[in-house]
């Protein structure tokens, strides 16, 4: 079983940061999201989503981000952009090994 591990402003801001991306979606699992939007509504206040998802299982670390794109981009080449930007990010912050990364894009235009 994986522990899940905050979001981090440093992941989120990478992928923010890559070109043909033009914004980015909660990627936790449903149920949070759900009960997030929940607690949201009966507090009155909007608590932060996680954006991109960190979790450490013991085959290594696993990233899940979520995309939206520019109507004249190629979801394929972002896609693999935001791939590569991720991977270079945990290597230089020197998280053990990754097990996977897993950009899906919920939105072209």
């Amino acid at each position: 079983m994986s522990a899940v591990l905050p979001s981090t402003d440093e992941l989120d801001e990478v992928v923010r940061r890559v070109a043909g991306v033009d914004s980015l979606y909660p990627a936790g699992p449903l149920l949070a999201t759900v009960v997030t939007a929940t607690v949201g509504a009966l507090t009155h206040r909007v608590p932060a989503l996680a954006a991109v998802v960190r979790t450490q299982g013991a085959d290594g670390v696993r990233v899940t981000a979520r995309i939206g794109i520019a109507a004249d981009e190629s979801a394929g080449e972002v896609s693999g952009r935001v791939h590569d930007a991720i991977a270079a990010h945990l290597r230089q912050s020197g998280d053990p090994a990754v097990a996977e990364i897993t950009v899906v894009v919920a939105r072209i235009g």
